[in-house]
């Protein structure tokens, strides 16, 4: 049965997984199999980014576990029993773009006056040539555009606005992607924009109509329903 999460019991009463099952001694000796796998650790894993955080020891709520080959401590609890427990659990990510930016801009300005040093904060949005790039695609070693898929779309973008970036990134998602190519089309005129009122319009009209963001939802919900924002 396509239904997410559920368990060989449960399948088991549906008609026709059922007459599957019982059609041969063969399937009912690996349906009985795996009744009794079901449910099993497969394997013992980390987060990479996970960090649980206890007011005490954490044997007070928690089993524990030794990584031998990264020396490190871990619960034994996943993620939601971990929380049931009553620990909190942050994950703590890096961004190795972030200190490749840096290392860039220190070694810029180690060639220039003071009064030419580049300070990152102050960059222009609307840089003719760096927009020339990314028409180009020419954007290897760029965080969260230099995928294949993503340059593809770059070059049939042609963006000229810092939103055209922002609003590719939001859509270059699992989901989001089928609105795509119709981003793009309206975008140059191929495709008509329409917002269905005058309040649609006001929010989405840097997206041409397409509802890219949860805040546009959450603005629209408010906008419509004349909710506060109390």
């Amino acid at each position: 049965p396509e239904i997410p999460g559920i368990s060989l019991k449960q399948a088991y009463k549906e008609k026709e997984f059922k007459e599957l099952i019982d059609s041969s001694n063969e399937s009912r000796e690996v349906f009985d199999m795996a009744l009794k796998l079901e449910g099993l650790s497969r394997s013992v894993g980390t987060h990479a980014a996970g960090v649980v955080i206890a007011p005490t020891a954490l044997t007070d709520f928690t089993p524990l576990i030794v990584d031998s080959e990264r020396g490190t401590v871990a619960t034994q609890f996943d993620m939601g029993d971990v929380e049931s427990a009553g620990l909190v659990k942050f994950d703590f990510l890096g961004l190795k773009t972030l200190t490749v930016i840096n290392e860039t801009v220190k070694r810029i300005n180690l060639k220039l006056d003071n009064e030419q040093y580049i300070n990152i904060d102050n960059l222009p949005l609307n840089d003719e040539k760096t927009f020339q790039l990314l028409q180009k695609a020419k954007t290897a070693g760029i965080f969260q555009l230099e995928s294949r898929g993503m340059r593809e779309y770059l070059k049939q973008l042609v963006p000229n606005t810092f939103e055209d970036i922002v609003n590719m990134n939001a859509l270059y998602r699992p989901g989001a992607m089928k609105f795509v190519d119709s981003y793009i089309k309206k975008k140059h005129g191929r495709e008509e924009v329409t917002y269905g009122n005058d309040i649609l319009k006001k929010i989405l009209n840097n997206t041409y109509g397409i509802i890219v963001y949860q805040e546009q939802v959450m603005q629209i919900a408010q906008e419509l329903s004349g909710f506060t924002l109390g």
